[in-house]
């Protein structure tokens, strides 16, 4: 089968998220499944998360198996791939029968094209005028070590198609160096601002650490100015790559 979309009574979509004890993150995901829910792709869209946070995976399967029900979308809601999506995910789902597992959102054009924009927010904030060519724009990632590479070139491209001075990434859990050690390498004199954007989904931990890490550098580099990019959310454009992924999910079968 090709296309959901002249049976998609048959089939149930099950979002996935890691889970969070930041109440914000749960909310901005919460909104991010209703909106993939109002397109009505399917017959029934239900979430559930690994750890912290509720219903479970096991509760939102259980949700999806209405009758007429004979297919199931795995939907992560998690950028990259790494031991969520290859092994926690398939391990909490089991043996469901007719079961299809959609990948991660990754690098797709809607996913940078939410960059961009939460760039270009950032930048809109400042009072200053200051020029792309004067910036080091840094990104803040989980790493993934199959995936650190694709993840490097999509943003260097990024900043290299927006003109910055210099781009670089830092790969949490994965750099030998701290997200300061990485950023400051990247920072010589000549840069007059800097944008640090947290490549994640949700509010949380990572993005809180970023946020505060930029507050602190600006103290100790009062001549360059700091710029605090949101994480992705709920932008309108995600919930397209998520329907993507999901159509992908079933044509590749």
């Amino acid at each position: 089968m090709n296309s959901f979309t002249d049976d998609r009574h048959s089939y149930a979509i099950c979002l996935i998220g890691h889970g969070s004890r930041d109440p914000e993150g749960i909310e901005e995901f919460l909104t991010l499944w209703k909106k993939l829910r109002e397109r009505k792709i399917c017959r029934t869209t239900e979430y559930g998360f690994l750890e912290f946070a509720k219903p479970s995976v096991t509760e939102a399967l259980s949700a999806c198996h209405l009758d007429g029900i004979k297919y199931l979308i795995i939907l992560p809601g998690i950028l990259l791939p790494g031991e969520h999506s290859q092994r926690d995910i398939p391990n909490a789902v089991g043996d469901h029968p007719n079961t299809h597992f959609a990948e991660p959102l990754g690098t797709q054009p809607q996913v940078m094209a939410v960059c961009r924009e939460r760039i270009e927010e950032a930048e809109n904030f400042s009072q200053k005028s200051i020029a792309r060519s004067k910036t080091l724009f840094m990104t803040v990632a989980h790493g993934s070590h199959d995936y650190n590479s694709q993840v490097e070139k999509s943003f260097h491209l990024l900043g290299e198609k927006l003109g910055f001075g210099k781009t670089g990434i830092h790969f949490a859990g994965s750099s030998q160096d701290s997200l300061e050690e990485s950023l400051e390498k990247l920072m010589p004199q000549e840069f007059h601002r800097v944008i640090l954007l947290p490549f994640f989904l949700f509010s949380g931990v990572w993005v809180k650490r970023v946020h505060t890490l930029a507050d602190t550098l600006q103290e100790k580099y009062p001549n360059t100015e700091f710029l605090k990019a949101s994480c992705l959310k709920h932008h309108e454009w995600i919930v397209d790559a998520l329907v993507q992924r999901a159509h992908e999910s079933i044509s590749s079968k």
